[in-house]
């Protein structure tokens, strides 16, 4: 039996924008028990499952509807949070605990910075340089994954780099993206490609699951874009460990 899992960055599509119910359409035909949405709004999968989601304040004040992450269930969801650690920045993490046809899953969804992540100052905030949010949280997250001793555990969300060949972090930093998830969980959509892009959306497991199938979601409707990220569905079995 196998778990049906998708994770998009949605450049915050809203309720009401042109581009959800394509979106969700798309979403849909993967038939998932579990979603990561990243850049979104919070009620944009709120029906027929159970959402939670992130700190609304990710480092660029509070926003009111806006989450850098959500993950949605069919079931609900218990041990939730929202901080992972103190020094995590804030607004972009969640887990929580659910059950699935597999059994008991633990889901952790992530929003790495982005390179340029508050390289410009605002509202007197204090100008980063770049990478340096990145990085930040790439250390912290090392932390957090440490100490996770959960069986059955997903990481997913927006990782905001492209894995090997291609990649357009320092090295210094995808070196650090290896370390933090490092001989514990394996980033299934490393070789991930759409339209000649990597994803930078990805998927990391633990070692008692099994990949079935990987496949890239199209963010392309007509000659537009649904969002600047293309999506991940994947499907997971669970597999004995010896």
């Amino acid at each position: 039996m196998s778990l049906s899992i998708v994770n998009w960055n949605v450049q915050f599509a809203t309720p009401r924008s042109w581009r959800t119910p394509e979106v969700l359409g798309r979403v849909d035909r993967h038939e998932p028990e579990i979603v990561c949405l990243t850049e979104t709004h919070d009620e944009l999968l709120g029906q027929g499952g159970y959402a939670i989601s992130s700190q609304p304040d990710y480092g660029y004040g509070l926003q009111k509807n806006r989450r850098k992450v959500l993950l949605w269930s069919r079931e609900p969801w218990r041990q939730v949070d929202d901080l992972g650690i103190d020094s995590l920045p804030p607004g972009r993490f969640v887990s929580g605990v659910t059950q699935t046809s597999v059994g008991e899953v633990a889901v952790i969804g992530i929003c790495i910075p982005w390179f340029g992540s508050r390289t410009e100052a605002r509202r007197g905030e204090e100008r980063r340089g770049r990478w340096e949010d990145h990085e930040d949280y790439l250390a912290r997250l090392t932390e957090v994954l440490e100490g996770v001793e959960a069986k059955r555990l997903i990481v997913m969300g927006d990782f905001n780099q492209a894995i090997g060949k291609g990649s357009r972090a320092p090295r210094g930093l995808q070196q650090a993206l290896h370390e933090a998830f490092g001989p514990k969980l394996r980033i299934v959509t490393a070789n991930l490609v759409f339209q000649g892009r990597k994803s930078i959306d990805h998927v990391a497991l633990s070692a008692d699951w099994a990949v079935d199938s990987v496949d890239a979601i199209s963010n392309i409707h007509g000659e537009r874009k649904l969002s600047d990220h293309f999506g991940v569905a994947a499907d997971v079995s669970v597999r004995t460990l010896e």
